[in-house]
């Protein structure tokens, strides 16, 4: 047996931890030690980090090398730990004393190389990363805005809603209205079609060959050429005959209307279209 000294990028989570450790388990390695970012195994002469390497690469992790690239995942993974603490402590010391101690190197010297390597300061991406908290306890929709500011350090809701804004170019509640009708459920097709027509999809659309056709508008569009901003599918009945698809379209000239598919989806090449159509507009947002 012989022992390695794994650096491992991406691993964000105790449940990246687990998986980590099944892997190598599987490769017949003996976990000496295992953290975020880092792991000690003593493992059979036939294997290899490259053989490791193939195998954390499949499920999105990278062994580092660089001495570099360890230390910005160090302080990546320190950044995180600390937004930990917060949540956990009313007292906490100052991000720089934090990470000096962490990593256990002098602070202006993380600070610039950081800058260097990564193109935004230190104080930036933990901003960056402390918003995306604030996003992800407004998700979870548990505490009030006072309660998350408070779970997170900040001084006040205030400065939480400006830091936010500045951050995501959206107000607290642009977001979470954002997030209502991302999640919003509807129960039926009618009741569906009802909230739509009020949030302003008034025209028809319906499909001619591979185009969509507006009746309304007496012109017919390239779906490349559509924007699909809504996507709903309903289950009428047991029968897959009952089941619907509406879809939410906007025009270039921002005019909106809706499309109602119950044809059990027969129109593939159509439907597959109107699909990735669908999908580069959520890889967009």
């Amino acid at each position: 047996m012989k022992t390695i000294n794994l650096n491992i990028k991406n691993m964000v989570c105790p449940r990246c931890i687990l998986v980590i450790q099944n892997e190598l388990e599987s490769l017949g390695a003996f976990i000496s030690t295992i953290r975020l970012g880092h792991a000690t195994i003593q493992v059979p002469e036939t294997v290899t980090k490259s053989i490791i390497a193939d195998r954390l690469n499949s499920y999105g992790f990278e062994l580092l090398e660089d001495k570099e690239q360890i230390l910005m995942e160090q302080i990546k993974l320190g950044i995180q730990h600390y937004i930990e603490k917060l949540e956990n402590s009313s007292k906490e010391a100052m991000l720089s004393d934090f990470l000096a101690h962490e990593i256990g190197k002098n602070y202006n010297f993380l600070s610039k190389l950081f800058s260097k390597s990564e193109g935004v300061t230190i104080e930036t991406y933990y901003i960056n990363k402390r918003v995306d908290r604030v996003k992800e306890l407004i998700k979870y929709d548990e505490l009030n805005l006072s309660e998350i500011a408070v779970k997170l350090g900040y001084s006040s809701v205030h400065y939480l809603s400006s830091q936010f804004k500045r951050v995501t170019g959206l107000s607290v509640s642009d977001y979470k209205e954002m997030m209502r009708n991302e999640n919003r459920y509807y129960k039926s097709l009618s009741e569906a079609l009802h909230d739509l027509r009020e949030k302003g999809y008034t025209y028809n659309f319906s499909k001619k060959n591979d185009c969509l056709e507006c009746k309304d508008l007496c012109a017919s569009f390239q779906i490349e050429d559509l924007n699909i901003s809504e996507f709903y599918r309903f289950d009428e009945n047991e029968d897959a005959a009952g089941k619907s698809v509406i879809y939410g379209i906007e025009t270039p000239d921002g005019l909106k209307g809706l499309l109602i598919d119950n044809s059990n989806l027969q129109n593939k090449t159509l439907f597959r279209r109107l699909s990735d159509k669908l999908k580069d507009g959520l890889n967009e947002k």
